[in-house]
């Protein structure tokens, strides 16, 4: 028998050992009659009342489809079971249909395991949710797909379910035989203390050689042990070339950010991508080519990683008339004077990596009221632009949740109070 279906077999029985609610955090939801499970992948399409509302915006993915597991769509935070709602990406159940779920413990358990309905209220009648080859839909009766488990993702459960990233290609390789891969999701992440994830960059600055080449330089702000805010778009390092290999974990609370691009020095990143017919139906070409509200087209200022035909690792132009891949990171050099680049060399800065301090806006090393008036003044910029004012973003992120807000403000403000007494 295959090594590595015998693999993926083994994973699932592992999963479903535990498949069961403990509470708000982050889970897999799986079906039990279909062996497929919810990755929630758009906002709302032709936005409806009916039950059936799900299905344009929830792609159901088979067990060994899940590419064991670099899709955060497939990882759902589930704040309660009594009218709630399913969040991931960016977005939630409720916001993209207008319904809320009541899920309850079935009375039929599934190989030795809880299992649970969802349902809701529509037009005074209690529509099940199931799974019967069309996405997620809604209506009546007791059979294996109208029931659930929902399978715990945390440190727990690390060694058979958790959030996997793959190099942006295989050929995405240093000369050290690092891979290199970006990513942006709206879970803060935990870089596992031993793993194949060694880093997560950034890039501050873009610089020119002596050959006329131009180099992005990769600042390290994240190592292993340490924590990824939510909606950062970031570089990640890893040691693998497979998913499995470079594990991460979700953490703490999803942000639920819409809101791009992000204000991160040079990346930019979204959650959603376009896609075609991802909703599950035998019969989709009706819904044709579904592009969501929050995909980033390309253009010629937005570069996103890859090798050129020397397999050097860098950042490079996307085909015109396309999107930027879905919970990716990419160089933005728009307003920059790099009109017609079309290759920005990746280059590992080292030597400037240092420790943020908090609270220090203006970068000067100290807190004190000219870090406050700095954080308002780049605040109420209208474009936000960061060449006009003295401005250090990570240390703008007073309270680390990897964006720059009023709730910053009033934290670095309550700091410097409390350091005069």
């Amino acid at each position: 028998m295959n090594k590595f279906y015998v693999f993926i077999c083994l994973l699932v029985l592992a999963l479903t050992a535990n498949a069961e609610y403990a509470g708000p955090g982050f889970y897999r939801v799986h079906n039990v009659g279909s062996d497929r499970y919810i990755c929630i992948k758009g906002t709302h399409y032709e936005r409806t009342p009916r039950a059936d509302a799900f299905w344009p915006c929830i792609k159901m993915l088979p067990a060994e489809e899940l590419t064991y597991v670099s899709d955060p769509g497939t990882l759902i935070y589930i704040p309660g079971l009594d009218q709630t709602s399913l969040f991931a990406q960016g977005v939630d159940t409720y916001s993209l249909t207008g319904l809320y779920m009541d899920v309850t413990e079935s009375s039929e358990m599934h190989d030795g395991m809880v299992t649970y309905l969802a349902s809701t209220e529509y037009n005074n009648f209690r529509c099940q949710f199931r799974d019967e080859g069309k996405g997620l839909t809604a209506g009546s009766g007791d059979k294996p797909e109208t029931r659930w488990w929902i399978e715990p993702v945390n440190e727990e459960t690390l060694e058979t379910s958790y959030f996997g990233v793959q190099p942006a290609d295989e050929n995405v390789k240093d000369v050290n035989g690092m891979y290199w891969t970006t990513l942006c999701c709206d879970f803060p992440v935990l870089i596992p203390a031993e793993g194949g994830v060694e880093g997560a960059y950034t890039v501050r600055e873009v610089q020119q050689d002596e050959d006329g080449n131009y180099r992005a330089l990769a600042v390290k702000i994240y190592g292993q042990g340490e924590i990824i805010p939510a909606t950062t778009p970031v570089l990640i390092k890893c040691a693998a070339p497979t998913a499995d290999g470079n594990k991460l974990l979700p953490t703490g609370e999803i942000a639920n950010n819409r809101n791009f691009p992000l204000v991160k020095d040079l990346l930019m990143g979204n959650y959603f991508s376009n896609f075609i017919n991802h909703n599950s139906l035998p019969n989709a070409a009706s819904m044709g080519e579904y592009i969501p509200e929050q995909a980033t087209a390309a253009t010629a200022a937005y570069l996103a990683l890859g090798v050129d035909d020397e397999g050097k690792v860098g950042f490079y132009p996307q085909a015109e008339g396309t999107y930027m891949k879905a919970n990716t990171a990419w160089l933005s050099i728009d307003g920059m004077d790099m009109d017609g680049v079309t290759a920005v060399y990746l280059v590992e800065n080292v030597e400037s990596e240092t420790q943020v301090v908090l609270g220090d806006v203006n970068g000067d090393g100290s807190l004190s009221i000219s870090d406050a008036v700095a954080l308002i003044d780049f605040l109420l910029n209208a474009n936000g632009q960061k060449e006009e004012i003295e401005f250090n973003i990570d240390g703008a992120d007073v309270n680390g949740d990897g964006r720059v807000s009023i709730l910053d403000v009033t934290i670095l403000i309550d700091i410097l109070l409390e350091s005069t007494h």
